[in-house]
């Protein structure tokens, strides 16, 4: 799948995910099941592979995801 974003919002995507991804961290910490916790690191990690993606491009006029 190809997605194209403008910088801003491509930014405002970023800014998203680097919410999203500290709030994963809170629920990791606190996790009781086993499950549930390495479910949320799949997730955790999926996104912050996304937001790397995104950290060299939101610079550009136009980002391609």
């Amino acid at each position: 799948m190809l997605l194209e974003l403008s910088a801003p919002e491509a930014r405002d995507l970023k800014q998203a995910l680097e919410s999203t991804l500290r709030t994963l961290l809170e629920e990791i910490a606190h996790a009781d099941q086993r499950a549930y916790r390495d479910m949320l690191r799949e997730r955790y990690s999926r996104l912050e592979q996304l937001n790397r993606r995104l950290e060299g491009s939101v610079e550009e006029d136009s980002v391609y995801a």
